[in-house]
């Protein structure tokens, strides 16, 4: 048993120092910190681990030398009549010569004494001696078998035992991926619809536009004055607007290598003003330095009197939506519906009496199409910013929806969005600071230009 519990601590050293030379050229190559801490925390359990196991083969082994010692004859004792011949088991012989003569008491007592020289109590030790040695024996395949014995402090024999699987096996380095999950679109495509201008340095825009001839001529009679007809005219002025963002990250997430934050930050600052400029377009208040949102339009370029007000979303919605916007000679065909998601699913619930869906909508992430089955079809862009018109908690009287060209909303962009960082800062802090700015402005430019449809008394 000792010869083999001395080679199962030669080969326990052996693994160890194989395991940590491993180790050493894993961490060598280790591509960033994190991978880097994975493998130091893996190969201090490990060792941790194996010096265990050693200490616990150290400890059985100087468990069978304490009991050899203690099992061995003394060969000055005068009381030992002859010496155990090397390679011949004692015991096995003595209980054969006791099988031979069991009645002969002095000589079943004369080989337990030559055996052991302990006199009468001598089958207590053998017995002690063969239940340590079974013990030491289930002990060493524990280890073996990578088994962890807990002991009670209060007495020799385990109490439980928990198997502990390999490393190897079961925990491995701590993997990541190199690129995150994107969240769900933030920026309604509003924005990349209606007619940006380069105006890049400019400090206002001016947009003129056209207004119908209300006069008609007339019948005149010779010599006599020229019924007038006059063309009318108008113009907006959009100034330049400052739209700013702002943020902060550790300096600690900048040097992790795989997952490139930075670029990751700028994107959202860049996101976060186009959001930001997507909301401005229908809900601008048009006060200096800001947005003039399409609700908010002033009234020479939509009259509060050519709003549509509906009470809900019916069968008949798209049509009074389609025949309300433009003027009388045509309809237009070239618009877009602005709309909340939630009454775009509102429209998708209309049956008719017998049961079928009265619209068809082809959805293409922010855009689509809503068609009537007996009419026409429908451009729809989505953007959360329009109230919902099919909730309860949208009060009476609130801009829901608009119809109309998007080429009729002027959006001059006076600068790129750039998106800057600094360490100075808040350098004290390992902090890194970005900040994203643009100079824009936008306004309605066309008589009419959009058809505002507000939400009537009635609950839809």
């Amino acid at each position: 048993m000792k010869d083999k519990l001395l080679k199962m601590i030669k080969a326990k050293e052996d693994m160890r120092a194989q395991r940590k030379a491993e180790f050493k050229k894993d961490m060598e190559n280790a591509k960033n910190s994190t991978e880097l801490r994975s493998l130091y925390t893996q190969c201090d359990k490990e060792m941790d681990q194996l010096d265990g196991e050693i200490k616990e083969y150290r400890s059985m082994v100087s468990e069978l030398e304490e009991a050899e010692k203690r099992n061995k004859p003394d060969e000055d004792d005068p009381n030992i009549a002859s010496k155990v011949p090397d390679g011949v088991d004692q015991q096995k012989r003595n209980a054969d010569q006791v099988k031979e003569d069991p009645k002969d008491s002095q000589k079943r007592n004369f080989n337990v004494l030559n055996t052991y020289g302990y006199g009468a109590n001598s089958n207590s030790t053998d017995k002690r001696a063969e239940e340590l040695q079974a013990r030491y024996e289930k002990r060493g395949q524990d280890l073996k078998d990578r088994k962890k014995v807990t002991f009670d402090i209060r007495r020799e024999l385990p109490i439980a035992r928990s198997i502990t699987v390999a490393s190897s096996n079961l925990v491995v380095p701590g993997q990541y991926s190199d690129q995150l999950n994107p969240t769900f679109n933030q920026v309604s495509s509003l924005i990349d619809l209606v007619h940006a201008v380069p105006m890049k340095g400019g400090e206002t825009y001016t947009k003129g536009f056209k207004k119908p001839v209300t006069d008609l001529p007339d019948y005149t009679p010779e010599a006599t004055q020229y019924k007038n007809v006059d063309s009318i005219w108008d113009k907006v002025t959009i100034s330049k607007t400052y739209i700013t963002d702002y943020t902060e990250i550790s300096k600690q997430s900048i040097k992790l290598p795989n997952i490139d934050y930075q670029s990751q930050v700028g994107g959202d600052l860049r996101s976060a003003l186009r959001r930001k400029i997507s909301r401005e377009i229908l809900v601008g208040d048009g006060e200096a330095g800001h947005f003039v949102g399409i609700f908010n339009a002033p009234a020479n370029v939509i009259p509060a009197d050519s709003d549509l007000t509906i009470d809900k979303i019916d069968a008949d919605t798209l049509d009074k939506i389609v025949f309300g916007y433009g003027g009388d000679e045509d309809v237009e065909g070239t618009a877009y519906l602005i709309l909340n998601k939630n009454d775009l699913a509102k429209f998708a619930t209309i049956r008719s009496s017998d049961g079928k869906k009265l619209y068809k909508i082809v959805v293409n992430g922010n855009t689509g199409t809503i068609s009537s089955e007996d009419s026409f079809s429908v451009n729809f862009v989505l953007n959360s910013t329009c109230p919902a018109f099919s909730l309860d908690t949208t009060a009476a009287g609130s801009y829901c929806m608009a119809y109309g060209n998007l080429n009729n909303y002027e959006m001059p962009v006076f600068s790129d969005i750039d998106v800057e960082m600094s360490t100075d800062y808040k350098f004290g802090e390992g902090m890194v600071a970005y900040a994203g700015d643009v100079y824009s402005g936008g306004n309605v430019a066309a008589w009419k230009g959009f058809l505002r449809i507000k939400k009537g008394t009635v609950t839809p």
